[in-house]
This record gives structure tokens, sequence and C-alpha cells, in this order.
């Protein structure tokens, strides 16, 4: 009897990672447990924009379980630069500093103000609320295009203005084809924004190589290479002294494309404490922590024969980038799908 070859062109290719899905053997970033563990939990600001006037830990400092806790000012030497953005579009994009803890102001709700450490999770989550925060609410802007408008709140004072940049693409001759067009259509369309919300949230655990003075960090991420090279930059540590891990990720949608700033604080108080540091977002983080999805006014003409053939088209895209350039921001804005 002989064998039949095996093929694979025009044919289905078995799953190989079902297995393992399907009898409880995968490895979740948060499955991970390792010994002296301490558990980090983030205080968010519940402000779309405020000054921060007065910041005191100390009465977490006493809770059941807190190792430590920190504020932007305890911590600021532990970054050589903030959140870098991956992909400035233009010479004259705007990029505001990024950095892991709010530094004298919040720009939108869930920013990171403050953590607590603690041996177990839930006592770091009960300590978050005694730290006591003093708010100056300012105003903010919500609407894109509103944002734009003369007078408008400004989400970053330093720029004197919310406009980002302006990145033009063009092929070909457009004018002759709106010229040659029997018809043009033109239409307004929203791309709403929206919250990618994958079955796992996000999950970072960094332990510290006492041996070789190296970090492994573990985080479900669709992007192991960057979140190394990023956070090597950050931190101030040689990228061969940091290995990152990406476990079985439980779904991303592309919110796990980019570097996070509980990434970097993870590896900072692993390197701060001498142990490794878990954290381990809800879902309400989730909400307001992780990156968002659209957000965008398109301005559409399309130029066409009167039997259908399409000449040409222009798109104006009024895209929200948020209150920071995240790592693909400025790029992937200008990605989304037309109608």
């Amino acid at each position: 009897m002989t064998q039949t070859e095996e093929r694979y062109v025009g044919t289905s290719v078995r799953r190989k990672e079902d297995p393992a899905l399907l009898t409880g053997r995968a490895t979740w970033t948060d499955n991970i447990k390792l010994p002296g563990m301490l558990h980090m939990d983030v205080l968010r600001s519940p402000h779309a924009h405020a000054k921060i006037k007065e910041l005191d830990v100390s009465g977490a400092l006493v809770r059941p379980g807190v190792v430590a806790a920190f504020t932007d000012e305890d911590l600021a030497g532990e970054w050589a630069i903030g959140i870098p953005c991956g992909w400035p579009v233009t010479e004259d994009i705007k990029v505001p500093d990024h950095w892991p803890l709010a530094r004298g102001e919040v720009n939108h709700v869930g920013e990171a103000v403050a953590v607590v450490i603690a041996t177990d999770r839930y006592k770091a989550r009960d300590a978050l609320q005694f730290v006591e925060v003093d708010y100056e609410p300012m105003q903010a802007v919500v609407d894109v295009e509103q944002a734009l408008e003369e007078g408008s709140p400004l989400v970053h004072e330093q720029f004197g203005t919310n406009h980002c940049y302006t990145w033009p693409l063009g092929t070909g001759d457009i004018d002759d084809a709106f010229e040659k067009a029997d018809v043009v259509v033109r239409g307004r369309y929203i791309q709403q924004r929206l919250i990618p919300s994958a079955i796992e949230p996000r999950a970072v655990v960094v332990n510290p190589e006492p041996v070789n003075g190296g970090f492994t960090v573990y985080t479900s991420t669709q992007v192991p290479h960057f979140v190394r090279d990023l956070l090597a930059l950050m931190c101030s540590v040689p990228d061969s002294k940091l290995r990152v891990v990406a476990p079985d990720v439980g779904g991303g949608f592309g919110s796990k494309l980019n570097v996070y700033a509980e990434e970097a604080l993870a590896l900072s108080l692993a390197r701060k404490l001498g142990a490794p540091v878990k954290w381990v977002e809800d879902r309400s983080e989730n909400h307001v922590a992780t990156i968002h999805g659209r957000g965008q006014v398109q301005y559409v003409e399309l130029a066409s024969t009167s039997d259908g053939e399409v000449l040409g088209m222009k798109v104006r895209l009024v895209a929200d980038t948020r209150a920071y350039l995240q790592l693909l921001t400025p790029g992937i804005a200008n990605f989304r799908r037309f109608p």
C-alpha cells in the first residue's frame, strides 16, 4: 500500500494550538506564580483633564500587606525617557511627553497616578482607596472636530493647539480624474471609537534575575520584540539583559500591539524592590487604560463614470489620536476602513 503524499497547497492545515487550549494546559500570564512575587495595582484618574495639586500615598503604606507605594516623583529617576511613539509620520508632528505615571497633570480618565505594591492583588487594590489626591479639574474636549476649533480646550497646553499633524498622501492626477467624472458622490462618515475587549485582559509579570542582573518580562502582548527594545530604552536596561516572553495570549485585536505604562512600571518596581512583580488588568481598567481604536470623521468624494468605473477618490480624515501618541498611533490612525 502506497502512502498518499501529504499536500498543503489548496488544503486546510490543522491548527496546532487547540489541544493545549481545550485541555486547560495553556499558560496565560496570570497563571505565572513565582516565589516571593509581589502584586502591583494602579490608582487611576477619575478626571479627563485635571492638575494634580497634592498626592499623598502615606495612608496606603500602613495598610495590611502593603510593601510600598509610589508616585511619579518617587520613580522619575527610573525612566530615561517617556513611553515612545514608534511611528511619527511627519517632521512637524507634535508628540507629548508620556510618562508611566502622571507628571503633575492627567489628560484622560484612567491615566495612572500612583502605584501600590502588596503581597496579594486584593490587598493592593484595597489600599488604593487610602491614597489621597487633590485634583483641580480642567476643561476637557472629547469631540475630534470641536477640538480643532478656535478656543477649544487644549489637551496639552505646551503646543498651543490640538492639531497634531497633517499627513498628505496621494497618487496620480486627482484633479483630472474629477474633471472627467460623470458622477461625483460625496459623504461624511463616522467611524465610531471602540474598545478592544479581549477575553484575557492585559497582564505582566517581571522577574529579576540576580545571577546575571537581567530581567524576564512575561507579558500578554502581540509585539514582544517592541516591548523588549522600548523597555530597554525607557528603563536604561541593556537589551541583552532583558528577555521578553509572550505566553499564550487570550485575544488582542490590536490592543496588545503596544508598549504600555504598566510594563515599564512593573520592570522598574521589580528592579527597585528586588522581587518579582505582577499586574493584571481588570475589565473596568481595560475600558479606560487600554488603547482604543477608530475615532474618525471621514469626508469622502468619489469620481466615477456613468457605468460605474471609479476614476479617483478624495478622502479627508479627521482622526482622534487621543491624549497621547501610542506606539503606532499616527500611522494606524490613517489606515482605518473606508465606508
